[in-house]
């Protein structure tokens, strides 16, 4: 018995974000108009299915049974309810990398660390590196990844938080 999650959109445009349905059972019909669905991809991640009958939900590892049976829990406890699981969307996400990026660059201040210097170094360290490889008989490979690093580093550090 394989479950799967997707985000659902019916043909009225009803949108059903991370449904949980048996993969055997097929596309379930529109709960709100009853009409026929297809997989859309409107939002963030769904409850992960980690491997054989195992997810990860809230950052740990359940069974589907389990998390089935606390679900059946929930809707028998609430009737003509559905349990639809709900991820943060792209909003929130970015949301809360932005305010960990204000707390981190908040606590390096207060610490007295300069972030642009460290940025300078991090960035003359990678070029340096790849000056290094680019001088020696490495594959191309090699120095493209180096290549790759030394933009990275250098995109990273431009606009700090």
């Amino acid at each position: 018995m394989s479950f799967v999650s997707h985000d659902l959109l019916c043909e009225n445009e009803h949108e059903m974000p991370q449904e949980i349905y048996r993969r055997a059972d097929g596309l379930p019909p529109c709960p709100h108009c009853g009409t026929a669905t297809r997989i859309a991809w409107f939002s963030g991640a769904t409850p992960s299915f980690s491997g054989f009958g195992t997810m990860i939900v809230d950052g740990r590892e359940v069974t589907t049974g389990d998390f089935e049976a606390h679900k059946r829990k929930i809707e028998a406890a609430n009737p003509g309810k559905h349990v639809q699981v709900d991820a943060p969307t792209d909003k929130q996400i970015d949301r809360r990398i932005e305010d960990r990026k204000q707390r981190l660059a908040n606590s390096r201040k207060a610490r007295g660390i300069d972030v642009q210097a460290v940025g300078e170094s991090r960035s003359a360290t990678a070029a340096k590196e790849l000056e290094a490889l680019e001088r020696g008989s490495v594959s191309p490979k090699v120095v493209a990844k180096a290549r790759q690093k030394a933009h990275k580093v250098v995109e990273s550090y431009k606009n700090p938080a």
